[in-house]
């Protein structure tokens, strides 16, 4: 490599004088980003000194050009002269000469672009179809999701269950001490803030009615799915992103695989089946917890257990389990999504990690709602 200092005294331009009188340009060495700037100034002073006389760019000495290289070389050629002042470059290297005639003018006759200012409307209309455009993009990922989990179940040797248990494991077994923790927590908060206020009114006996509804039917499996969406549905989509960054999911395609087989559908059947026994963990922890605040309220733990077999029902057990099962079915599902619809660079694998997390958790509060609407 030679020092920066010979490559750019190699290449300044030297002026001189053809025969025919024109007047020349040589370009000689090494001109790259580094050392194109005197250069350049160079060349465009020479073709201003000279306004009504040929010039003549000698290319013969040229060993290098990088893409700035290329672009000096581009723009001599196109500097707008008059017709007796013609410019010509002689002895420039096929493999340099192919690469100018690749530029295109347009490129440097374009304008540059002013920001203009967008209204309300206009932001609002844009962020519309944005999600317009997102949600038929969802709605065809899950149809291509719900034919691979129909060939799944038509031949379940074509699933890659090897796979399925490793994920199991790792978005399911990982994540129960959080998991626990987080249900804990929510039945000693409930039982706590509900037992004061109705402490007031000596029904403090009824906070065990709050605290096992509210645990079995909503809150053990809203707060699962918060967890696992931030924990492992954000892993989906980082996995699968650098997959596609790192063009492993080309790969996937070109030796005839479904990267929807081969990637989405080992996460769709491990998080289905996960989020549900989570969603058990949390509900029996969240339960637990709620007796023990309740037993300061002076509720023991026998009179806790015939207050909530009385209050609760199969049946809200049943709409908690279902709910995890679709939580963790809507997690993975936009987990993946993401994942393969990274864009290059690690920025993209980094928007889609976020992006997983949060239309996650948004769209399971929304899921949750539709639930509470319709089963109550």
């Amino acid at each position: 490599m030679e020092p920066a200092a010979t490559i750019a005294s190699r290449s300044i331009t030297g002026v001189g004088s053809e025969p025919s009188g024109a007047a020349s340009i040589v370009l000689a060495g090494r001109i790259t980003a580094q050392t194109a700037a005197p250069v350049w100034q160079s060349a465009l002073a020479t073709l201003a000194g000279n306004p009504d006389r040929p010039v003549v760019i000698d290319a013969s000495g040229l060993e290098y050009l990088d893409d700035v290289g290329i672009a000096l070389v581009f723009d001599l050629l196109r500097q707008k002269r008059s017709p007796a002042a013609t410019l010509e470059i002689r002895d420039l290297a096929p493999k340099f000469a192919t690469l100018v005639a690749a530029y295109d003018p347009n490129d440097f006759d374009r304008a540059p672009s002013t920001r203009k200012r967008v209204g309300l409307f206009e932001h609002i209309g844009r962020a519309s179809a944005g999600l317009l455009d997102y949600a038929q993009q969802m709605f065809e990922f899950l149809l291509a999701c719900g034919s691979a989990l129909g060939t799944a179940l038509r031949r379940p040797s074509t699933v890659r269950w090897g796979e399925v248990f490793d994920v199991a494991t790792e978005a399911g077994a990982n994540a129960v001490p959080i998991v626990l923790l987080v249900g804990f927590l929510m039945g000693v908060i409930i039982a706590f803030e509900i037992g004061l206020v109705a402490q007031q009114f000596g029904a403090v006996i009824f906070v065990v009615n709050g605290v096992g509804v509210a645990m079995l039917r909503e809150l053990g499996a809203l707060m699962t799915a918060i967890v696992f969406a931030g924990r492992t549905g954000a892993a989906f989509a980082a996995q699968i992103g650098t997959q596609k960054v790192n063009e492993e999911v080309n790969a996937i395609s070109t030796f005839g695989l479904s990267p929807i087989g081969f990637l989405v559908l080992p996460r769709l059947i491990a998080a289905t089946l996960v989020v549900p026994l989570l969603t058990v963990l949390a509900d029996v922890v969240g339960i637990f917890g709620g007796a023990l605040v309740m037993a300061g309220f002076d509720v023991g733990f026998v009179q806790f257990y015939n207050q909530l077999l009385g209050a609760v029902t199969a049946g809200d057990f049943i709409i908690g389990i279902v709910k995890g099962a679709v939580f963790g079915f809507t997690i993975a599902l936009i987990g993946c999504e993401r994942g393969l619809s990274t864009g290059a660079g690690a920025i993209s694998v980094g928007l889609s990690t976020t992006g997983a997390v949060v239309t996650s958790i948004v769209t399971i509060v929304v899921i949750d709602g539709l639930f509470t609407i319709f089963t109550s």
